[in-house]
Order: structure tokens, then C-alpha cells, then sequence
């Protein structure tokens, strides 16, 4: 069963409005209500037009839907991946009400996220920027896609955001100095959750459960699909190397190092 291309579109339009009505709006007047001379302050501060200072207001400001997202979409995936029966039963071709709610939240986040991540791209960078037009177009793909969606794997690769809310955390950490253990204990549990989930789960599980199918390439997906999610295979798989070849070497440059004999 494909997906109602009209209620896709709807859902998707819904969702990108939502996060950047929580980027735009909600955000900002939270800040303001919970912590207004810290949250003034750094608006001020950027508006004199100080590059660390705008830096930092444009990352406070979009910490919130990633954290939202993360928690939403990874509920979504689990659900799709461990309890739709009729996801499970055809991984390759089938689709539900359930996926047509996860793929709408997540093409949506991740237009929104592709905006934001170009918009400010001095504080994201490159890497960012094609995780988000990546992540974009897989979800298009399978979302609007008739004959082969391969919804069940696109859903499992959603996963990969249950790492996120913990980097969210471990930033607030940092941010309000909480204290050189929390930030340790919320360093290593990242790092850690990182590893399963992206490199377990994505690289050596996720991932190659799609290789096998494009291998032996069903008759209904077309070359140029196949061809697309190559890429996307690719893109993800460097991705989350490069990410956690990154945590790795933060975690080394940060460690406490051992005062010498004297």
C-alpha cells in the first residue's frame, strides 16, 4: 500500500512549519521567560554583530527542535521497526498510517533543518549541511515512492536520531557549567549511546540490511533509485565514521592529563 501523495504532502508542509515555529517563535519566548538576562544579553551581543556571539544565539536556537525531533522520530521508528505488523511483513514494499506519521515528521524536520543548516552555515558546516539535504531526500524518496518505498529500512535508519537528545543534554551541561563530572558522565554516555546506535545498529546492521536488497535488486526498484540510495548508503555510512572518529578524538584531546614528577 503506497502512501496518499496529497496527505504526505500535507503532513510534511505541517510538520517544516512546526519546526521552525519552535525554531522561530517558541524557542526565543521560552528563553525569554525562563532565562531573559542571559537569553537578552546574547541577542544584544549579536546584534552588535559579534561573529562568536551570533554563532552562539543561531546554535541556542535550533538546540530545541533537534532535541524535540530526536525524541519524536526516534519513538516513531521503533514503532515502525518492532510493532507494525504490516511494516514487518514486507520491508521492501509495504507502508502504514504509522509511516505516513514518521515519514511526515521527519521530511519535514529535515527541509526545515537543511534551511537552517544553509542558512547558518557558519556555525554548522558542511557535514551538517549534507546530512540534512541527505536525510531529505531519502525520506522524499520513500515517502512518495509507489512501487518499492523500502519504508521499514528508512524508519530503521531514523534510529540513528535516539543518540541526539544525549548530545542535547551534554550541551546544557556545558552551557550552564554544571560541573566537570556531569560533563564527563554525559561526554562518555553520548559517545557510548553514539556507537551503538550509529555504528552497531547503522553501520554494521542498518546499513547492510539495505545493501542486501539493492544487490539483489527487486524488479519494481527502478535503477535510479537504487542508484540514489547507493549514495545515500554512502554519504551515511562516512558520515557516521567521520562523527564518531570526531567523538573519539575530542574525547582524547579533553582528557585530563597526568601532572609530571618532580
Amino acid at each position: 500500500m503506497a502512501l496518499d501523495h496529497t496527505e504526505l504532502t500535507v503532513g510534511i508542509i505541517i510538520s517544516a512549519t512546526f519546526w521552525t515555529f519552535l525554531h522561530l517563535v517558541f524557542t526565543p519566548a521560552l528563553s525569554r521567560a525562563v532565562l531573559p538576562e542571559y537569553y537578552d544579553k546574547m541577542v544584544s551581543d549579536a546584534q552588535t554583530g559579534d561573529v562568536k556571539a551570533q554563532v552562539k544565539l543561531a546554535d541556542w536556537n535550533t538546540r530545541l527542535p533537534g532535541f524535540v525531533h530526536a525524541v519524536i522520530a526516534g519513538l516513531c521508528s521503533m514503532y515502525c521497526c518492532y510493532f507494525d505488523e504490516v511494516m514487518i511483513a514486507d520491508k521492501v514494499h509495504n507502508t502504514s498510517k504509522s509511516w505516513l506519521v514518521t515519514c511526515s515528521v521527519a521530511a519535514g524536520f529535515f527541509a526545515w533543518d537543511l534551511c537552517a543548516c544553509v542558512y547558518h552555515h557558519n556555525v554548522f558546516g558542511v557535514p551538517f549541511i549534507l546530512h540534512a539535504a541527505f536525510c531529505l531526500a531519502t525520506y522524499l524518496i520513500c515517502g512518495f515512492i509507489q512501487e518499492a518505498p523500502m519504508a521499514w529500512h528508512a524508519a530503521s535508519f531514523l534510529m540513528f536520531e535516539l543518540s541526539t537528545p544525549i548530545l542535547h543534554i551534554r550541551w546544557a551541561v556545558i552551557e550552564f557549567k554544571l560541573g566537570d563530572t556531569a560533563v564527563t558522565v554525559c561526554t562518555y554516555l553520548f559517545a557510548l549511546c553514539f556507537f551503538l546506535v550509529r555504528i552497531i545498529w547503522g553501520n554494521f546492521h542498518a546499513i547492510p540490511l539495505v545493501v542486501y536488497v539493492l544487490l539483489d535488486r527487486p524488479k519494481e526498484l527502478p535503477i535510479w533509485q537504487a542508484g540514489a540510495f547507493w549514495i545515500l548508503l554512502s554519504i551515511t555510512f562516512s558520515l557516521n565514521g567521520y562523527w564518531m572518529y570526531r567523538i573519539i578524538r575530542s574525547g582524547m584531546k579533553n582528557r585530563p592529563k597526568k601532572e609530571k614528577d618532580s
